[in-house]
């Protein structure tokens, strides 16, 4: 092969290349200018809020005004009374915010179809673009491999072309990490558009359920006025009616309060779980413990009993009771069980449910007592209580009394002498104890016995024992 051959080979060669470089310029200007930067996401959704606001904020300024003045134009100069609004424009209203929530819907649903078939061309579009140019790459890369093998004196040259080739494939792979950059942000877009989509549904679906509830009062409504045509009434005596009702709930209202007060018992919340379809009952006792009551419906009509907890700790303080300056304890009141289970299977609705409330103030008033004697006794002797319902008092007198607490009554379990008492007088000193006697507490139990011992020694000229002294050893070398 000649060397004019040869040059003409290469002149060929080079603008095979600029051919294929220019068009991998006019696909690079071809590809999208939207940035998926993060900022500039961000920003394009805070401008779309912001101009959202201001939209809905116009509406409502608008809305208002026109309301306000159709309002005013009602006022009666002799009654000093404004109309009453007229109920079903509130339906018509709402039939106009859904037929621009639909149209919202539609205009959403096209736009989410214009954007993937929009995707879906540009991707075709790229990939066949991607395809011709590796071919034509390939047909390049096999043109410059025959002229080397030919003419081995282009080395040189060739090494240049073959650095150029590596430079062009690493620019294609930036190329093609870019495009990928977009496809993903297109995705995120789709994403974010079927996120919005679904929110509209929903909203939708909230408004349907408002207008329907809304609907269902207007027909009643519609209903009641019809009648009243048909019979001639005056609407002016319906009004005064539903004033009087109105006025009727709130003094039952107030009413209500005030025996929530009395009582010491107030409801608090009552709320549904949608899963069990059960209600919760939160009740108050007493201003500090609260109780959960759960209840489910039977036989469409009835709230049945099926548990009742403490929500707040169960636990009585003697601070809650004497105040500051008394070194505080607490006795906690067990849990509900055994009332609700009793409850469950002797009792049925609406008893069951009284007596969890009933049993629940009474073990308040119990454990209130309780702890307010024991504050009492604990400043006056030495007490020790064990668990809830075991009292142990230590006396000057040298004796032990352990008490056993039962809900009604204290009843006297022993008496001990630490100092060589006699076991007669123990026992004369445990008949004066009343068994049973609901009227006794630990107090008077240990001030009942204080008194008996005070009275032996008055009257009977007993001694209490003193401390046993231990007889000395004997000493052997002094006898001796």
């Amino acid at each position: 092969m000649s060397e004019t051959s040869q040059q003409q080979n290469l002149a060929q060669l080079k603008i095979s290349l600029a051919k294929i470089k220019a068009l991998e310029d006019e696909f690079a200007d071809a590809k999208w200018n939207q940035s998926s930067s993060p900022k500039a996401v961000a920003e394009f959704q805070a401008s779309l809020l912001e101009r959202y606001q201001q939209a809905k904020a116009l509406y409502l300024k608008r809305r208002m005004e026109k309301i306000l003045v159709d309002h005013v134009a009602t006022f009666d100069p002799e009654t000093n009374q404004f109309e009453v609004p007229h109920v079903p424009g509130e339906s018509d209203d709402d039939d106009i915010m859904d037929a621009d929530l639909e149209a919202q819907h539609a205009q959403v649903v096209a736009d989410l179809e214009t954007t993937v078939q929009t995707v879906h061309a540009k991707l075709t579009n790229m990939r066949n673009m991607y395809q011709a140019i590796c071919s034509r790459r390939q047909e390049l890369e096999a043109m410059v491999k025959d002229l080397e093998q030919e003419d081995g004196s282009t080395d040189v040259h060739n090494d240049d072309e073959r650095m150029q080739m590596d430079n062009d494939d690493a620019v294609n792979d930036e190329d093609i990490a870019a495009e990928q950059q977009k496809i993903e942000a297109l995705q995120q877009r789709k994403r974010e558009l079927q996120e919005r989509l679904d929110r509209l549904r929903n909203e939708k679906e909230e408004r349907l359920k408002r207008i329907s509830k809304h609907r269902g009062e207007v027909a009643l409504l519609m209903q009641e006025q019809h009648r009243m045509n048909l019979e001639g009434k005056d609407p002016e005596e319906f009004r005064k009616k539903i004033q009087e009702l109105n006025e009727m709930k709130e003094f039952y209202d107030s009413l209500r309060e005030v025996l929530e007060e009395l009582g010491g018992i107030k409801i608090e919340q009552v709320k549904e779980d949608n899963e069990t379809r059960h209600l919760f009952l939160s009740v108050l006792i007493y201003e500090k413990y609260k109780v959960e009551i759960e209840m489910e419906i039977y036989r469409k009509t009835i709230l049945k009993l099926v548990n009742a907890k403490w929500v707040s700790p169960p636990v009585v303080s003697s601070r809650d009771i004497e105040g500051d300056g008394v070194e505080p304890f607490s006795m906690s009141m067990n849990s509900l069980d055994d009332v609700v289970q009793l409850a469950k299977t002797t009792m049925g609705p609406p008893h069951d449910v009284r007596f969890i409330i009933r049993e629940c103030c009474a073990r308040i008033q119990i454990m209130q007592s309780r702890v307010e004697d024991l504050a009492i006794l604990r400043r006056r002797v030495l007490t020790k209580v064990v668990g809830n319902d075991q009292v142990a008092c230590s006396l000057n007198e040298g004796i032990v009394i352990v008490m056993r607490l039962y809900d009604q009554f204290v009843r006297l379990e022993q008496i001990v002498g630490v100092n060589g008492w006699d076991e007669a007088v123990i026992k004369k000193i445990e008949s004066i104890v009343p068994d049973r006697d609901e009227a006794m507490k630990p107090s008077l139990v240990v001030e009942l016995i204080q008194k008996e011992i005070q009275r032996m020694q008055d009257q009977e000229g007993f001694v209490i024992p003193k401390t046993p002294v231990l007889p000395r050893r004997k000493d052997f070398n002094a006898e001796e």
